[in-house]
């Protein structure tokens, strides 16, 4: 005879009534870090106002209480811990947090842990396109107005130079709703289960192949989930262009710090939301907490800079194509990207368009002005270097040689806009090395000499006077960024030093400029030979950019 044996149900443990999410657990990618210190941001915002008295008791997460009270949630500098006060509060705790969290206002997307305060409705706007670009792509992602709303600003504080910006009106967006997925709808308690993690919450998460849908998708617990949808407060996101996003992971390794600091890296004016690449504006954020008193004792490792734009494979959405992870620079090399920035700044510009209202005799031609953002090619090539390591000018060859793949167009072109700027940045950037500074200042001599000689030979003959400085520039710059080899960019250096004659700087500093000469030099020279021809502003300088552009909107119609 055989005992039936008894199957005993195994005893499910109680719903938990808090939940904690620790900052270097297993699962804890640089993005949910960043999340969970958007989170911190978000709580001991919650905390302020409630010392103020700004804050309504019915928008509280958890049980009411004061600022008399401890709060339901404990923040330290690597765990946090939310406390529900009974299973069943879960739901409620949520829905109050996300409210507070992921608002709007004035049809715009509202992150109150962002920047606490005051920030004008540009700043909000130029920020929501960042995001559309990068967490808020799809559409079923976020309900936008059909028609674009226009917004005029004035950057310069100047009449006449109001930029009209279009944003389109947002009435709802996932992260609104975004406590549902944490809590079992039933039950109102902490979801048990794994929720999907998709690219609203997790830029380039996707599911890998439709066929295939559960063995590829991802999917996390809710203690990693909720970090995920804190990530939109814990990140930046800014817009190059109106259909390419970047996406910036500050790497977090203290809660308490990054709560406090997080503030510090949103821009707080128009202009400092331009940037022209990813290193860019890691940069500038760098250099805006800078100010900050301590941030030298508590500084962030480092930064990772995602771009995201439309590929020839997938146009209908913007994919991820370059990402660099950038250290903390050292205080030398945030010296020299401060001083790129403030020589080197985005400019509004202005262009006159024509417009023809009316038919036959009479029609009318109408001009008016139009003002819009122009990023620096120079700070974005100085920014790519300083986050790599490298001198800030490595590679000005490139940009004398290339062509930009948009505009399809020389990109020197557009460097001839930024001489001015260029000039005051290399008087006053620091230089590593003596050498690389007396090399700019060896061709600077060279070419004022040079071009002193042609005014001197064309006295009253201005368009010929020109046309051969022009041909004097073009000869070397062609000369230098020809050189394939050490010993070919040695002669053409030469032969433009020994044209000059003897100068000042040859007999004051040649025993420092022949090392700049050496075989392992001969590139980083070759780079400082073009940038002082690049940024050139003597006698002959003026009259030489101006034949260049001249040639250059030439080449543009042609």
């Amino acid at each position: 005879m055989t005992m039936a044996k008894k199957k005993t149900a195994k005893k499910q443990a109680p719903p938990p009534d808090h939940l904690t999410m620790r900052l270097f657990a297993p699962g804890m990618t640089e993005m949910h870090r960043a999340g969970l210190g958007g989170l911190a941001a978000t709580l001991k915002l919650i905390e302020r106002r409630v010392t103020d008295g700004t804050i309504d008791v019915d928008q509280l997460p958890g049980e009411p209480w004061d600022k008399d009270e401890s709060p339901p949630w404990s923040v330290t500098s690597d765990s946090i811990t939310l406390h529900f006060g009974k299973p069943e509060g879960a739901t409620e705790f949520f829905e109050r947090l996300f409210a507070f969290a992921f608002d709007l206002e004035d049809d715009l997307l509202s992150l109150p842990a962002q920047y606490d305060g005051d920030v004008p409705t540009i700043v909000r706007a130029m920020i929501q396109q960042g995001i559309t670009l990068t967490f808020l792509q799809h559409g079923q992602t976020r309900k936008l107005a059909e028609k674009s709303t226009e917004l005029n600003y004035n950057p310069e504080g100047k009449p006449g130079t109001e930029i009209i910006y279009e944003y389109k009106a947002c009435k709802s967006y996932k992260h609104q709703s975004g406590w549902k997925d944490l809590v079992d709808k039933k039950k109102g308690t902490l979801n048990s289960k794994t929720i999907e993690v998709a690219g609203p919450i997790s830029p380039g998460s996707v599911v890998r192949h439709n066929a295939f849908a559960s063995q590829t998708k991802i999917e996390e617990t809710a203690d990693l989930v909720l970090p995920l949808y804190f990530s939109l407060i814990g990140c930046l996101t800014r817009s190059i262009n109106r259909g390419c996003g970047v996406l910036i992971v500050p790497e977090v390794v203290d809660l308490l710090h990054f709560a406090k600091r997080r503030c510090r890296m949103t821009p707080r004016n128009s202009r400092e939301c331009q940037i022209a690449g990813g290193s860019d504006a890691v940069l500038q954020t760098m250099v805006r907490l800078r100010t900050v008193k301590d941030a030298s004792k508590h500084q962030l490792p480092g930064y990772h800079a995602i771009t995201f734009q439309p590929t020839p494979w997938a146009s209908q959405q913007k994919s991820r194509v370059h990402s660099v992870y950038i250290p903390a620079v050292g205080s030398a090399s945030l010296d020299q990207f401060e001083t790129a920035l403030a020589c080197l700044p985005p400019k509004v510009i202005s262009v006159v368009k024509k417009e023809a209202k009316g038919r036959g005799k009479s029609k009318e031609i109408i001009e008016r002005g139009e003002h819009f953002w122009v990023n620096s090619v120079v700070r974005a090539m100085v920014a790519e270097n300083l986050a790599r390591g490298n001198p800030w000018y490595s590679g000005f060859v490139d940009l004398m040689t290339k062509i930009d793949p948009v505009g399809k167009q020389p990109i020197r072109n557009k460097v001839l806009f930024e001489r001015k700027g260029l000039n005051e940045m290399i008087n006053k950037i620091q230089w590593q090395d003596r050498g690389e500074g007396t090399v700019v200042r060896a061709v600077h001599e060279a070419m004022r000499r040079r071009y002193g000689k042609i005014s001197s030979e064309n006295v009253g003959k201005s368009a010929a006077m020109k046309n051969r400085m022009s041909s004097e520039y073009d000869r070397w710059r062609l000369a230098f960024a020809g050189a394939k080899t050490p010993e070919q960019f040695r002669k053409s250096i030469c032969d433009l030093l020994s044209r000059a004659g003897i100068t000042p700087v040859l007999q004051s500093e040649w025993k420092v400029l022949l090392p700049m000469l050496d075989v392992a030099n001969w590139q980083q020279t070759r780079d400082l030979a073009l940038l002082a021809l690049a940024s050139y502003s003597g006698k002959g300088s003026d009259d030489v950019a101006k034949a260049l552009e001249e040639q250059a909107e030439e080449e543009e119609v042609a």
